[in-house]
């Protein structure tokens, strides 16, 4: 391109400006200048390019250019090539996503698209990869993958086309419709140009993290072009480096073939088998210079990973222990890292790890490497090669490098102690001294998940609860405690001290004195655990009640409002006369219930997947397994893990779509049915929790009613391994139903997220109003992409009529009056007898009860029925056009003969049945 005087002008004054103030004067004249300019009908193209220029030349400087768009548009649909290449660079810097001159940008791309002359097809896909909007993405790709396919297109464009579709798969692979034209591209995995080859090989990795069923073919001509590199030396000259033919196409093959299972030809099987035979053969030889070694290492490592991930042949597999074991006592860093990553690999797949135990003294050695990236995969391989015979030697090592390890890979290192400490814990005093311990010494640098699992394992195995007592003791006593494990010792002591109450030096008031000798250093949170440890020491121990009450005495007067409140409500509770009062609220709090470890989730977030998909992660062989059944879509039933349970989060939430059973369901979908009816009722009658539990994603609704407003929150959960993209979330009323209730998205909140990481959450509010009595719930639909794949979800919202009933309270006499008034009228009853056969087993079934009547917005009349298990209530649903409609109902059990009478009266026949059609469900799902 010619020098133009006038940009080389402008550049120079900039550069010679002494301050910031006379170049934004510069600036701003040159602007002004521009504009003018822009104005005459008589500008040629030169002068359109370097204003052009001198434009993106201010972009880049940082300043904000809001004119020129149309004037480098004329340059893109320039016919000179200089023109051209400086339009399409300032559309490329300076064009927004939503620009209303997109349409004649998109135009002019496709339009040099299919040009005769490649370097205008190349300037267009080069700026189709910069630009990459969604428009582009669904008006072009079709162009694009014709350009690749087209006998014509010289090797140049086919490595760019390639290379372009690459990138609008990565940005929007629902836009792309990759399932139509995928088939097409894998045969040029074998096209006689390596380039495009090469190009063509990233394109179908990506492809196959996306559409493994619709790639498969990919294996065998991959499996057969690296047969022609590796074996038959059928390569161009100038594809060798260092001796090494082609080494980024080996190892972009290799790759590939591991986001697919084993070939289940013979033929291929053996012939991948000697492709990796000769690989490995092939490093024996001694590199001579080190550009070669580095290429014939990275080709090898992937060649062994590819055996690994296959496990084709387990005497191969035995090979490459022994080359891992000679690769991580290397001089060499580089080697060092990756020979202990691939042996982390070759651990998550091996049946055996005896081979890898034999280096175990090698690998703990690396934890004191110089190198943080190497000591990093030297934690990961410990992680992944335990097992029940290794753990204590593994975690005591891991406990006593602690102490002095990085600052960066102390939590990670935590995070792995205390899960493979409770995985593999033979001993339940072992199990308890080194998680005190691992608190005591990391307590810094992890998070509170931690001591959340270790009081959740403690509440779940009574037998841990007495040992617990007396380290938790033994710890407050101890000159230093750290905030972590003051927690976790006033939290059992708070549950379990009466354990250890009548043995030597564990008396209640020595537990008080140990706790109180400890919280003054305490932090804010630590405090507040330990003033509810109180509040419990004097439901437990009725003779240190003053004691107690002095230190709650100490705390009202508090400057942080959360310890003053506890203190005021605790010291208020005990102060009480009521003698049922305390042991309620004080009670011992039940087992957790078994799900997944949140110290696993954390650990698998701090692993997630950011370009290729990982085809395993660090954790060992049950956790791998586990792993890819779920990709599968399988369970594992018989997973040697033992389930393990998580912290209760704001998000726990039911299973796929709305739960309408068909005959053609299979028995874990009718199960998967039942749940999701389960959580829903519970919804009718709860204002939050869990509306939707899939493999995917989780939903759960928070909801707060004022009738006849209210206000619905929907929590958006990532349950799987890879990240969610294109997310909208929108609530829809039955044709019936959309004059009676009107659902808008709540203003003031920032718009969804456009993409959730796995464990993240996203929310979004909406208001509800009650136009009018509606008889249908509303829809709750959820749209989102995972791997390619778009998704919709659509759920049954909890939202009826009777979530707009407000309680009254009314006396026993009015009560029956207007139940006689309403049953004469005959205006609206509806009566159910249901079945309720855990009346005559369970003894909180008539509490139960009450609170479902309660829940669903009725006022208890106490004492309104002759039979004392009969329950009565009254509300009022309000609407903003209608008015208020009364509503009375009662609930009449038989536990003797399992049934239960529900009669519900009210002003609108509407209101009384959807009440009990709501009453009915919740004892259903009971």
């Amino acid at each position: 391109m010619a020098p133009m005087k006038g940009l080389t002008v402008f550049i120079a004054d900039l550069r010679k400006c002494r301050s910031h103030e006379d170049e934004e004067k510069r600036v701003n004249k040159e602007l002004a200048n521009i504009r003018t300019k822009f104005k005459e009908p008589s500008l040629n193209g030169y002068n359109r390019k370097k204003y052009v220029c001198k434009l993106v030349y201010m972009a880049l400087l940082g300043y904000e250019v809001s004119f020129g768009h149309r004037e480098a548009v004329d340059l893109v649909n320039s016919t000179k090539y200089s023109e051209k290449q400086i339009g399409y660079l300032a559309i490329s810097l300076l064009m927004e996503e939503d620009a209303d001159y997109g349409r004649m940008v998109v135009a002019a791309m496709r339009r040099d698209i299919h040009d005769t002359n490649e370097f205008n097809v190349s300037l267009a896909l080069n700026a189709v990869s910069n630009i990459c909007t969604r428009e582009i993405a669904e008006v072009l790709t079709q162009d694009i993958v014709a350009q690749l396919l087209s006998p014509v297109a010289s090797m140049f464009i086919k490595k760019k086309a390639a290379l372009c579709l690459l990138r609008l798969l990565r940005r929007f692979p629902e836009a792309v419709n990759a399932q139509q034209w995928a088939a097409r591209v894998i045969p040029y995995l074998g096209h006689r140009d390596i380039g495009v080859t090469l190009s063509v090989a990233s394109l179908v990795t990506a492809l196959a993290q996306q559409f493994p069923e619709d790639t498969r073919k990919a294996a065998s001509f991959a499996v057969r072009r690296l047969k022609s590199l590796v074996i038959d030396n059928e390569y161009a000259a100038e594809y060798i480096y260092y001796k090494v033919p082609a080494p980024w196409l080996q190892i972009k093959l290799l790759r590939l073939l591991q986001y697919f299972p084993a070939p289940e030809s013979p033929e291929l099987r053996s012939l991948l088998l000697s492709i990796l035979r000769h690989i490995i053969d092939v490093s024996q030889d001694t590199p001579r210079e080190l550009q070669q070694m580095n290429a014939q290492y990275s080709i090898l490592f992937e060649a062994i990973n590819l055996g690994i991930q296959l496990d084709i042949d387990q005497g191969l597999m035995q090979e490459c222990a022994v080359l891992l074991g000679r690769f991580i006592t290397s001089r060499e860093i580089n080697v060092r890292y990756l020979g202990l990553e691939t042996m982390a690999h070759l651990a998550a797949y091996i049946d055996s790890l005896d081979t890898i135990k034999t280096y175990q003294g090698v690998i703990i050695q690396s934890l004191r490497d110089r190198d943080v990236s190497v000591r990093r995969r030297a934690l990961d391989l410990l992680y992944s090669m335990c097992d029940v015979s290794s753990a204590k030697t593994i975690v005591s090592e891991l406990l006593r490098h602690m102490v002095v390890a990085d600052f960066t890979l102390r939590e990670e290192m935590a995070l792995k102690v205390a899960i493979l400490t409770e995985k593999y814990a033979t001993e339940y005093s072992w199990y308890v001294d080194v998680m005190m311990r691992l608190v005591s010494l990391a307590g810094d640098h992890m998070g509170d998940e931690v001591w959340h699992r270790i009081v959740q394992v403690i509440l779940g195995n009574e037998e841990l609860q007495l040992y617990a007592c007396k380290i938790a003791l033994q710890t407050l006593k101890a000159p230093v405690c750290h905030e972590s494990a003051l927690k976790v010792s006033a939290y059992v002591l708070g549950e379990f001290g009466h354990l250890i109450a009548n043995a030597p030096d564990c008396a209640p008031v020595d537990q008080l004195k140990a706790l109180q000798s400890k919280m003054a250093s305490g932090s804010q949170s630590a405090r507040a655990v330990a003033l509810t440890t109180v509040g419990k020491f004097i439901n437990l121990f009725p003779e240190i009640k003053t004691l107690c009450l002095r230190v709650l005495d100490r705390y009202r007067g508090a400057l942080d409002a959360e310890l003053q409140q506890r203190a005021c409500e605790y010291y208020a509770l005990a102060t009480l006369e009521s003698e049922d009062l305390m042991p309620t609220v004080f009670e011992e709090m039940p087992p957790f219930p078994e799900r997944r470890s949140a110290l696993m989730s954390r650990l698998l977030k701090r692993e997630a997947d950011t370009e290729d998909q990982r085809t395993w992660v660090f954790g060992g062989r049950e956790i791998n397994r586990e792993r890819k059944l779920q990709k599968a879509g399988k369970t594992v039933e018989d997973s040697e893990e033992p389930p393990v349970a998580a912290v209760p989060q704001l998000l726990e939430v039911p299973e796929q779509t709305r739960f309408v059973a068909d005959g053609g369901q299979t028995p874990e979908e009718l199960a998967r049915v039942a749940k999701s009816k389960r959580h829903y009722a519970r919804l009718l009658w709860e204002n939050d929790g869990i509306l939707y539990d899939g493999d995917e994603i989780q939903v759960g609704l928070v909801a707060q009613y004022k009738p006849p407003a209210g206000r619905v929150g929907v929590f958006l959960g990532n349950k799987s391994t890879a990240p969610i993209y294109d997310i909208s979330i929108h609530v829809a009323c039955e044709e019936s139903s959309e004059k009676q209730l009107v659902v808008q998205q709540a203003t003031g909140q920032g718009p969804l997220p456009d993409s959730l990481m796995p464990l993240g959450q996203a929310r979004v509010f909406f208001d509800v109003k009650c136009i009018d009595v509606f008889a249908t719930a509303p829809t709750l639909r959820i749209a989102y992409t995972m791997a390619g794949a778009p998704t919709v979800s659509e759920l049954q919202m909890p939202v009826t009529i009777a979530h707009f009933i407000d309680p009254v309270t009314i006396t026993v006499a009015d009560f029956f009056s207007r139940w006689k008034q309403l049953g004469d009228a005959a205006i609206g009853e509806a009566q159910n007898v249901l079945k309720t056969p855990f009346l005559s087993t369970d003894s909180g079934a008539i509490q139960w009860l009450r609170n479902v009547v309660g829940g669903a917005g009725f006022a208890l009349i106490q004492g309104a029925d002759a039979e004392p298990d009969n329950i009565v209530g009254v509300g009022i649903a309000t609407t903003e056009n209608a008015g208020r409609f009364g509503c009375l109902i009662r609930v009449e059990p038989k536990p003797a003969h399992g049934l239960t009478r529900v009669t519900i009266r009210a002003t609108n026949p509407t209101v009384a049945k959807v009440v009990a059609a709501n009453i009915n469900m919740v004892f259903e799902s009971k």
